[in-house]
């Protein structure tokens, strides 16, 4: 029998409208009903949880992360991807795309097939939706921290190999549109509805004009290594822009893009064309130190990710620092900032039909946070995958259960990832 869950008493954002002491009942792995208390009932045989003061949103879905707690795609292990998941739950990311780079054809396969692995396997924390690779196919004048030994011409024998061991779970892949043999990959790819993205490009206005007729429809990590704005020649910037076919990532750290920065970007495109990533290696969740890339040495200080050279090397991010970033630094509404983390990349992978939202049908992917967004519980598909530990002010005492089926968020301790409410 599939149970039944409630959450009550907190402000639910869906992130389409904002329902004060708002009710979110989900049965099994998916959404039942949203609403005001007036409107909803809550089933007598439903686990409740007390929301009073929080916030309820949509769990956050990061479409480009490399890794996390000391753990990388590249590792090619079920574990690896397993202790990434799980990490990224306490930051409240529900869904994510496991991201590779530019490696040699044989641990490019490797890491395939453990994400493969791992999404059949199932993890601990967030849900794996497919694969986003990040090169090899890029320009060298543009590879930031991707090592220049393993960035090559596109190829399309090479990449039907890396199609046929994804299982065909490969949603994004970013590419410079300039380089010899992108036109055709760029074909391919939206033959086969792979997201086609422009990144660690040099290319022209002109250039990303034609890529877009060819079918390119993203960008990568906007601002970073790509040709730079400039009013004569607008370039990949000035492309991302004025273009609405394009979706913009943005990595809104405050350290890869200057705040005035992420605000010009949101006030050119819509709310809704403007993702933000984390862009994660695994120094995120760890100390500062020295930390692998690949082949490539990262010296992290402070939390900056940067090879020897001082190149910008990933981020160590998290998704739920993205959002409090938005509305810190940049000015945003919560709901506008929440919207970027979670209904807006789940529609440049097509996934927003069941990620995204807090909407009857969808999959019961739910946090709890403050307006600090602060995380307190983050579910997957109808499971705790997270608790927070007791934050000042609240209590832990059972007095504050609504009854005796309820669980209050001051009684909220840390719990194994994956309890079933």
């Amino acid at each position: 029998m599939e149970k039944i869950g409630a959450i009550k008493n907190g402000k639910v954002i869906t992130p389409f409208r904002v329902i004060e002491k708002g009710i979110v009942i989900y049965k099994g792995k998916s959404i039942s009903a949203v609403g005001q208390e007036d409107y909803v009932k809550i089933p007598r045989e439903a686990k409740v949880i007390d929301a009073s003061g929080k916030i309820v949103a949509p769990g956050f879905v990061d479409i480009h992360i490399h890794g996390s707690k000391g753990r990388d795609t590249m590792d090619s292990s079920y574990e690896a991807i397993n202790e990434l998941a799980t990490f990224i739950a306490t930051h409240g990311t529900t869904a994510f795309l496991p991201t590779t780079i530019s490696e040699s054809h044989k641990n490019l396969l490797n890491a395939i097939t453990a994400v493969k692995t791992a999404m059949r396997k199932r993890t601990d924390g967030a849900e794996i939706l497919g694969l986003n690779m990040e090169g090899p196919y890029i320009n060298p004048e543009k590879r930031g921290a991707q090592d220049p030994d393993f960035i090559r011409p596109p190829s399309l024998k090479e990449f039907s190999e890396i199609w046929t061991a994804s299982n065909r779970t490969i949603k994004i892949m970013t590419l410079a549109p300039e380089v010899n043999g992108a036109k055709e990959l760029i074909y391919e790819l939206q033959r086969l509805r792979v997201v086609a993205s422009v990144g660690h490009s040099n290319a022209t206005y002109t250039e990303v004009d034609d890529a877009i007729k060819c079918g390119i429809r993203h960008v990568t990590h906007t601002f970073n290594e790509m040709r730079e704005f400039h009013h004569r020649e607008p370039g990949v910037v000035g492309a991302a822009f004025v273009h609405d076919e394009l979706t913009a990532e943005l990595i809104a750290d405050n350290i890869h893009v200057h705040p005035a920065s992420m605000k010009l970007l949101t006030m050119a495109k819509e709310p809704d064309r403007v993702v933000l990533i984390t862009d994660a290696i695994r120094a995120a969740g760890m100390p500062d130190g020295k930390y692998k890339l690949g082949r490539q040495d990262v010296v992290v200080k402070n939390g900056v990710c940067r090879l020897e050279s001082g190149e910008i090397a990933g981020s160590t991010l998290t998704m739920d620092k993205a959002v409090r970033n938005m509305v810190k630094s940049v000015g945003l509404p919560l709901h506008t900032a929440i919207k970027m983390a979670t209904i807006n990349p789940a529609k440049v992978i097509g996934d927003d039909r069941k990620k995204g939202s807090l909407e009857p049908g969808k999959d019961a992917d739910i946090l709890i946070i403050d307006e600090n967004v602060n995380v307190y519980m983050t579910i997957v598909k109808g499971k705790i995958a997270y608790k927070s530990e007791l934050h000042e002010g609240y209590s832990s005492t059972k007095d504050n259960c609504l009854e005796q089926n309820s669980m209050s968020l001051g009684s909220v301790g840390c719990s194994p990832a994956g309890l079933e409410i």
